[in-house]
């Protein structure tokens, strides 16, 4: 008769045993015999639907220990190394040097200076429609799909606004130097939004550009909506493009709030056979802004001739409008029928000059991407060149890329393709491809930009973090390690291994806070400081054995770390294991530590043992120096380390699954005994105990669910929550103090196997005895598990789980209660195919440290207890806002614009080339035309249409007369394009009413006014058209005399005044001759009556 222990807290079969510890004595074909402290001997009735090696207990409530709680964890990405999955936009602050790459799922990764990171987590998982810098202000705006104007303080990293559009935004443009924007929305109207400080915050302006304004007189069609809106360089306070979808193309006078050119519209689509082409793209190609290019979705490029204030072919009329471009570019996009998906140009002195133009398809051909050299100098013949790519691209940018060791500066064109990954191209290199004529440079060579680990994948890692023995280096060491380290692969690199020598003098384990070994596709090992955020190598391992220094090409599938040893162990997929032992530190050596040979200083010796399969897992007990390895054919071998003499083998069969996910030694207590035992966990979620001296079972049944899924993870640890160490250790550190083996025994041990379908806490001493006693249970429904760890605090034991869709769970042990849920934003877990490895490598420390790295793309590190810092210099690392780099206001704003474009090359050979002589431009204050802008924007330039649209109906009785609103000058044709409410439009009885009590003001002010007025009067007959006084009827200061908002607000009015002037001499008038409709009748009568009476 055997006695099994159980834990009964229920009676299924009639009678109740109360939280009392039962004794299992024996039982039968369907009778279980049980003894316990109340009943004594009991017999119950068998339920066959559970075998007896099933006992199901859960733990009372009120004796579980309170192990790990909330307020211990806290789960968060600290640091993102890398290039984010998903890439979807490019944005660039030219000034400090910060790139931005904003992703599909709503983050936005940021690259500075230095080698600073930074990831952003925008409210929602959405992607960008447009993203763009504040240039120099450390401010970035995210418009989002849903129309979300994000507002992103780079410096302190936080989302500081979110304006909500209420209309679709399809167009986004900021004016340089200034807070303004302009947003255009899908119907067709363009709003003015300003950034204000103090909080960061969107504030909305009066001033607009409606539809009904800004398109004119042109036949109204489908596709009106606003594409594309480039404020004119150098002039970009008084004009702004505005490009539409179906081609139209009208220049916009700001302060005049008119259209004063038009062109590319529907007679585009005349000259084509009535084609259906739209606009999906638009740049300049002109410092002054007299050229823009256009690309549609049929594959042509347009270059059409805009009015430039500095280039003297202003309109003279108010309105004129051009009937054919200035050129067409052929580059074999509309042949291929390939959508102009973006173009870029780039102004550079000389003839370099040229435009980059990007297609959109589904497949990638090598004139997807083209870049062409666009200038003043260009002749007839196109200067092109084809840039092969490997797939399709959806956004491109250049950046200036400086380091700290070569000072000079070096353009990046930058390509971000469908996959996500970042195409590097040396710019200089494009250049000169382009500019060379009499030989022919071989093509420029891109690079895909990556994670400067290895060429070779990760196929295994391991973290340790805070090192117990580390002896700590100061902060500035590591700082300078970052400035020489490369965020990405150079584009011009020389290593094959892609590892580049780093500066360290590696002198041993001792030295390093944090540590990271990897096990590459090629057989290599790496060893990674990962003190700081940015890992730098200091060892690579590659001999196979005492003599063969070179690299096995064979993947590398488990490594197991001893630190105090110090000792590493790794497994490949042939079944080779190497067991490196080093020599006493310090180690002495001035070089990257990695060639042929290089290591004899560091490895005492190599050692290698072969079994059969690939290896999957490895484990060494300390006490009784023997080492277990576990193969994905179920074999498990146990050596002696001296000597590595084999001292048995045992292969578990299994219908599923055979391979070994875990091996432990531990010592158990069975039938009053201390045993010492190898636990062994299979894939098929199997769990058995072998006799660590003979290798025999300990029983005939292993433990296993009754539906059995993937193993991922199994761990033995007391039911209390603490590790038992001396035996079962972790990163090869010390898990908890004061918790010998010798206590152990003293105290029920827990086996926990998580699947990809559930968690189980068994119980252990019933599992060596082939007994599934489930202590607790939970099973997964909504996505399954793909990998689980588990961590250590000083309240307890926690576990970590992943889940494919990138949750994530903590969960206490052994109750398996839920601590905390989050996800990780950008994991997104794929399982790998057969014989293949995944692209997520993920390890944890003993101290909640998890490190994730996507192939050769990116690496999260994720913290989970509260309050715990990683890594050393992360705000320095993370800090991509450099205030000592921001320029004053004064050295941003461009100086004044006095040239003029000259007319050369292809250009001068187009509609009407002889150059006519050019008036001098104007000099103009740029701080002054943002003031001015400031002003404007401040006020409605066509209050009837905001006031429609606010309230649609309107009683005639709350019509306002505003000062503004009246046009003294008599025109022959009202512009109907003009918003503004005439005279002619009110009812003239109410008119009259008006004009009355306008008179009354008047004459309050008519003393103060009429010198002042009469004196400027006299001044305008003097000097008539000149440029100042043009502004001045617009209600603007002059640039030669007036300057700053006062003078303008002055100017204004006076210009008010004279309009209330010449309001009184016209109401006196319209009194003298007409108080009434009646009398005015009366008065017409008697004038016809008069006139026919000197006639006869």
């Amino acid at each position: 008769m055997r006695e099994k222990s159980v834990h009964a807290t229920q009676a299924q079969y009639g009678r109740v045993i109360t939280n009392c510890d039962a004794t299992l004595v024996a039982y039968g074909a369907n009778l279980v015999l049980v003894r316990d402290s109340i009943f004594g001997l009991s017999f119950f009735p068998l339920d066959y639907s559970l075998r007896p090696d099933e006992i199901i207990s859960v733990q009372p409530g009120g004796n579980s220990l309170e192990g790990l709680k909330a307020s211990d964890v806290d789960p968060r990405v600290v640091f993102h190394q890398g290039i984010p999955s998903g890439g979807d936009k490019f944005a660039y602050d030219a000034i400090q040097k910060i790139l931005a790459l904003s992703t599909k799922d709503g983050r936005i990764k940021l690259y500075g200076k230095d080698n600073a990171q930074a990831l952003l987590d925008s409210s929602a998982p959405l992607p960008s429609k447009f993203l763009q810098f504040i240039q120099n202000k450390g401010i970035l705006l995210n418009v989002t799909s849903n129309n979300h104007i994000e507002v992103w303080d780079i410096e302190k990293k936080v989302l500081s606004d979110v304006y909500v559009a209420k209309e679709e935004i399809t167009s986004f443009a900021i004016i340089q130097h200034s807070l303004y924007m302009y947003i255009g929305h899908s119907n067709a109207n363009i709003s003015v939004l300003k950034l204000d400080q103090n909080p960061w915050h969107i504030a909305q302006m009066k001033y607009t550009i409606p539809f009904s304004a800004s398109y004119g007189n042109s036949e109204v069609c489908d596709d009106t909506i606003v594409v594309h809106v480039l404020p004119q360089p150098a002039a970009e306070t008084k004009r702004v493009l505005i490009i539409f979808k179906n081609g139209q193309i009208i220049l916009w006078d700001i302060q005049e709030s008119r259209t004063v050119f038009r062109t590319g519209g529907n007679m585009l689509q005349a000259l084509h056979n009535n084609e259906t082409k739209k606009v999906t793209s638009a740049c300049w190609a002109c410092p002054f802004g007299s050229k823009v290019v256009v690309g549609y979705n049929n594959g042509e490029l347009f270059i059409w001739s805009i009015p430039s204030l500095n280039t003297g072919n202003g309109p003279s009329a108010s309105d004129h409008s051009s009937q054919s471009p200035l050129l067409k570019l052929n580059l074999g996009y509309k042949s291929e029928k390939i959508s102009i998906a973006s173009i870029k140009w780039l102004y550079a002195g000389g003839k370099a000059s040229r435009l980059y133009v990007m297609g959109a398809s589904d497949y990638a051909s090598s004139n997807l991407l083209q870049v062409v050299l666009l200038n003043e100098h260009t002749e007839s013949r196109m200067t092109k060149l084809g840039l092969p790519l490997s797939e399709c691209c959806v956004d491109m940018e250049i950046i200036s890329i400086s380091t700290e060791q070569d000072k000079h500066k070096q353009d990046s064109f930058l390509l971000l393709g469908k996959s996500g990954h970042v195409y590097l191209y040396d710019d200089t290199f494009i250049e000169r491809y382009l500019l060379q004529s009499k030989s022919t440079p071989s093509l420029p060579k891109g690079v895909i930009a990556k994670l400067p680990l290895a060429s070779s994948s990760i196929t295994t890692a391991k973290f340790i973090s805070n090192n117990s023995n580390v002896f700590y280096s100061e902060d500035e060491y590591y700082k300078q390690l970052v400035k020489n380290h490369s965020i990405f692969v150079p584009v011009e690199t020389n290593h094959k291994d892609g590892i580049i020598p780093s500066s360290t003098k590696f002198s041993g384990f001792s030295k390093v806070q944090n540590l990271y070994i990897t096990g590459h596709s090629n057989g290599a090992v790496n060893f990674w400081d990962a003190s700081c955020p940015l890992f730098t190598p200091i060892l690579q391992l590659k001999q196979q054995s005492e003599n063969d220094f070179s690299l096995s090409g064979i993947p590398l599938t488990t490594l197991y770390f001893d630190i105090n040893s110090p000792l590493l162990v790794s497994g490949d997929e042939s079944g080779t294991v190497r067991i490196f032992r080093f020599k006493p530190e310090p180690y002495a050596t001035n070089i990257f530590s990695g060639t042929k040979k290089g290591t004899d200083h560091i490895i005492q010796s190599v050692k290698t043992v072969k079994i059969n399969g690939t290896i999957t897992s490895v484990n060494i007990d300390h006490r009784s120096t023997c080492l277990a390895i576990g193969s994905d054919q179920g074999h498990v071998s146990v050596f002696k380390m001296d000597g590595l003499t084999l001292l048995y083998q045992k292969h578990i069969a299994s219908e599923i699954s055979a391979g070994i996910i875990s091996l432990q030694f531990l010592t158990c207590s069975l039938h009053g005994f201390d045993k010492n035992i190898l636990a062994v966990g299979t894939k098929d979620s199997s769990v058995l105990a072998l006799d660590n001296e003979t290798g025999n079972m300990t029983s005939t049944e292993t433990v296993h669910p009754k539906k059995p899924s993937k193993a991922l993870f199994m761990q033995v640890f007391d039911g209390q929550g603490e590790v038992l160490t001396g035996s079962i250790t972790k990163d090869g550190l010390d898990l908890s103090e004061g918790n010998h083996i010798e206590n152990a025994p003293t105290k029920q041990l827990c086996f926990l196997l998580c699947s990809e379908k559930a968690l189980y806490v068994y119980s252990l001493m019933h599992a060596v005895q082939g007994v599934k006693k489930v202590l607790h249970k939970k099973k997964f429904h909504s996505s399954s598990c793909c990998w689980a760890s588990t961590f250590y605090c000083p309240s307890g034991i926690g576990l970590v789980l992943l889940f494919t869709n990138g949750r994530v769970e903590l969960r206490s042990l052994p109750e398996l209660s839920l601590i905390v849920e989050t996800s990780i934003r950008g994991f997104n877990y794929s399982p790998p195919k057969s014989m293949s490895f995944s692209d997520w490598q993920i390890c944890c420390s003993s101290k909640g440290d998890l490190v994730l790295v996507n192939g050769d793309q990116e690496i999260f590190a994720v913290s989970l207890l509260v309050q715990r810092n990683i890594f050393r210099v992360l705000d320095s690392v993370s800090c991509v806002y450099k205030k000592e780099m921001m320029l004053s206001q004064e050295e941003l704003l461009p100086g004044p614009v006095i040239q003029k474009e000259k007319k050369r090359g292809i250009f001068s050979s187009f509609a009407g080339s002889k150059e006519k002589p050019v008036p001098p431009t104007e000099t103009e204050n740029p701080k002054e035309s943002i003031q001015e802008l400031s002003v404007i924007f401040s006020k409605e330039n066509f209050p009837s249409i905001v006031d429609n649209n606010d309230n649609l109906a309107i009683d005639e009785d709350e019509v306002e007369l505003n000062i503004d609103d009246i046009d003294l000058d008599d025109h022959v044709e009202k512009r109907k394009d003009r918003g503004i409410l005439g005279i002619g439009g009110l009812n003239k009885k109410k008119l009259t009413g008006k004009f009355q009590a306008l008179k009354g003001r008047l004459k309050e002010m008519k003393g103060n006014t009429q010198k002042t007025s009469g004196k400027e009067e006299r001044q305008e007959e003097q000097q008539p058209g000149t440029v100042d006084q043009i502004k001045k009827r617009y209600g603007f200061s002059s640039s030669s005399n007036e300057t700053g908002v006062a003078k303008l607000a002055e100017s204004k009015l006076q210009e008010n005044l004279k309009k209330l002037q010449g309001i009184n001499l016209r109401t006196t008038e319209m009194q003298d001759t007409a108080k009434s409709f009646s009398s005015m009748a009366n008065q017409v009568l008697r004038s016809v009556e008069q006139q026919q009476d000197k006639r006869n």
